[in-house]
């Protein structure tokens, strides 16, 4: 990946441009499939092949405006996410799409500070990449 400041990759939640955001982190887990056997002595092996495939996002801010807190008190938690990464340092333009659930959603009060809010996201279904 090329290199980007985190402020200039976007995140939309649902159609929504979470444009408060202050941190995203996106992690890729990839579940090994062990096939070691007595016969390996000892040393482990793993198909080529995943197991399973999740992805998770979290997302923290300032809490301005309701998209988070109210897809989090609604009675569907699927949401539609985007991610949009810029045209850096001669990178190509790119975006992540795919259908997450929301499972779980944090505001902070603090008493002489913004309040900030934080959401965690996780896969469900295909994660796609494309140009932009």
């Amino acid at each position: 990946m090329s290199e980007y400041l985190g402020r200039k990759v976007l995140a939309s939640i649902d159609g929504v441009s979470f444009v408060n955001g202050r941190t995203k982190n996106l992690t890729i887990d990839n579940t090994l499939v062990n096939v070691s056997a007595d016969g390996d002595d000892g040393i482990q092996r793993y198909l080529d092949d995943i197991g399973e495939k999740a992805v998770s996002l979290s997302i923290d801010g300032l809490a301005i405006g309701e998209t988070l807190l109210d897809k989090a008190l609604s009675s569907s938690v699927s949401t539609a996410v985007i991610l949009t990464f810029p045209a850096e340092a001669g990178a190509v333009a790119f975006t992540l799409t795919g259908t997450f659930m929301m499972s779980n959603v944090s505001i902070g009060m603090p008493y002489n500070e913004s309040t900030t809010i934080s959401a965690s996201f996780s896969s469900s279904g295909v994660i796609a990449k494309a140009s932009v």
